[in-house]
């Protein structure tokens, strides 16, 4: 059997569990734990890719909703603790994309280094399928048309948690810079057709 090294969203998790249910803490942990596992053997010939997205995020995540609901959580409790946990994770990124942005004149090239960005960490590669627009320098857009994160929750019976990723995205980006806009209508994961992401140099 592969070795199959713990994400750090499971380590850091912990007191998270601790405080919300002190009396069964333990159980869900160990239930998590094995859940994850469990994800990335029926998943372990997926390429190395989309492992970032998977194994760091989507599956731990997975695992852990579906470790409350075993412990005797409600499902809409459940939804709640991993999309609170996961709000709290993305203000760690928060945090760094406004420090950097805070670089002389750099905030004139986000809308470009997103661009570049995106097509390497979220690609075909990795399992998204997105249409890109020409757009000026100063803009960036992009239609993310099919996305991993979406995708294998429903596989998985736990779409309500998908919401959870697109909220880190919000906290992420849209207060990077006071000379961004931060822009989307509609996500996949919250019953839209995409993700319309837009980014751009207010003027």
């Amino acid at each position: 059997m592969p070795e199959i090294k713990i994400p750090k969203y499971l380590k850091e998790v912990v007191p998270f569990v601790e405080k919300a249910y002190p009396q069964k803490a333990d159980a869900i942990m160990d239930s998590a734990l094995s859940r994850y596992r469990e994800l990335v053997l029926e998943n372990i010939d997926e390429p190395k890719a989309y492992h970032m997205h998977t194994r760091e995020r989507i599956y731990p995540s997975i695992a852990m909703f579906d470790s409350l609901l075993k412990s005797g959580v409600s499902r809409k409790d459940a939804e709640e603790f991993v999309c609170y946990y996961y709000a709290w994770r993305s203000q760690k990124m928060a945090k760094l994309v406004k420090r950097i942005s805070k670089f002389p004149g750099l905030y004139k090239k986000m809308p470009s280094i997103f661009t570049s960005m995106t097509k390497k960490m979220f690609g075909e590669d990795s399992g998204f399928v997105a249409k890109y627009y020409d757009v000026p320098k100063s803009e960036m857009r992009i239609d993310m048309l099919s996305c991993p994160y979406n995708n294998i929750c429903i596989r998985y019976g736990c779409p309500e948690i998908v919401k959870g990723f697109c909220n880190s995205d919000d906290i992420c980006y849209a207060d990077m810079h006071p000379k961004l806009l931060w822009q989307r209508t509609k996500t996949l994961g919250r019953g839209g057709d995409c993700c319309d992401f837009k980014i751009s140099i207010k003027k």
